[in-house]
């Protein structure tokens, strides 16, 4: 087991909160900044400002030269988690043209099911029997939350003949958010051999040149005061979410993670309600009934129990790390 410092626990609960709150809230960004402009030049404008900020912070703390460590292997791997975490921000979007957003969130619920299957294949990490009911009451409590949306959607679909457009867009959320969890396992596998900040600023340099074919640049033309601090915003979320969620794969394990991730949803659900009501008309807020309110309390109490140390294990991890 690899030694962590007596505050790990602390430090990657903090990480993670900080991720969550900040993806929580970018879906109601992106409602406003896509009035003006398409998704994927949103996306490619994100990854520009983002690779900008972490060369020149990485360039001025002197550590570009831990690129010169790596080996062919490894910038392979790197290459293809870049190529997964792209794949996930463009199926998302076009996603879009099949569902609706509150849709496409619903799907990517599936994401922390993914990340938390791919810290037990991968990493070897061990769920306690508790730990396991937890899960499944996190999963079941995101089912109960979603029920009532889900639903509506469905039986739209169905009225409108959209059927095939419905499964079509299904798909392509849940398949992305198997994209972003094989990425996220690859990020935690470098972790020893690389600054997140590091890898990071590969995959912003990556995407940059592999969207620039298909980005909208005469769009930035039509974007106007509030529309460039919409868009700073999108950009910085980025910076801040991913830069702390990479930090925090070095003090959590990835079933840990997933298990905080699972309460994206919920956050922005409280986010949309109150953004409801201040633009009711450009931010939707989702029908949750009372099964759903019910789904929230269940989410929130696995997440926690599921995170709760035992103080041998605890105490273990501090002798370790002295």
């Amino acid at each position: 087991m690899t030694a962590q410092p007596a505050n790990a626990f602390t430090r990657g609960l903090i990480l993670i909160s900080i991720t969550v709150l900040f993806w929580g809230m970018l879906s109601i960004a992106l409602s406003f900044a896509l009035k003006v402009q398409d998704g994927v030049t949103i996306t490619w404008f994100r990854f520009l400002v983002a690779a900008i900020v972490c060369f020149i912070y990485q360039m001025a703390r002197g550590r570009l030269r831990e690129y010169r460590t790596l080996k062919p292997r490894e910038w392979a791997i790197m290459f293809v988690a870049g190529v997964l975490l792209i794949t996930d921000y463009v199926g998302f979007v076009v996603a879009l043209n099949y569902i609706s957003p509150a849709t496409n969130q619903i799907f990517n619920q599936a994401t922390p099911l993914f990340m938390a299957l791919g810290g037990i294949i991968f990493f070897r990490e061990r769920l306690t029997f508790i730990q396991v009911l937890c899960f499944a009451g996190l999963i079941a409590g995101l089912m109960m939350f979603s029920n009532a949306a889900l639903s509506e959607m469905t039986a739209e679909a169905a009225l409108s003949g959209d059927r095939q457009n419905f499964i079509i867009g299904a798909s392509i959320a849940v398949f992305c958010s198997f994209t972003w969890a094989c990425y996220a396992m690859l990020q935690k596998g470098l972790g020893s051999r690389l600054s997140s900040t590091n890898i990071f600023l590969f995959i912003y340099v990556l995407a940059i040149v592999l969207l620039l074919p298909i980005v909208d640049l005469a769009s930035f033309g039509d974007v106007k005061g509030a529309g460039w601090g919409i868009l700073a915003f999108c950009a910085f979320n980025t910076l801040i979410a991913y830069g702390a969620f990479g930090e925090s794969l070095r003090y959590w394990p990835a079933t840990h993670i997933s298990s905080v991730v699972a309460a994206t949803p919920l956050v922005t659900i409280f986010c949309s309600y109150f953004a409801h009501r201040l633009w009711p008309e450009t931010i939707p807020f989702p029908t949750v009934n009372t099964l759903g309110w019910f789904g929230v309390a269940l989410t929130l109490i696995c997440m926690v129990l599921f995170n709760m140390r035992p103080k041998a294990k605890a105490a273990k991890e501090t002798t370790e790390a002295a």
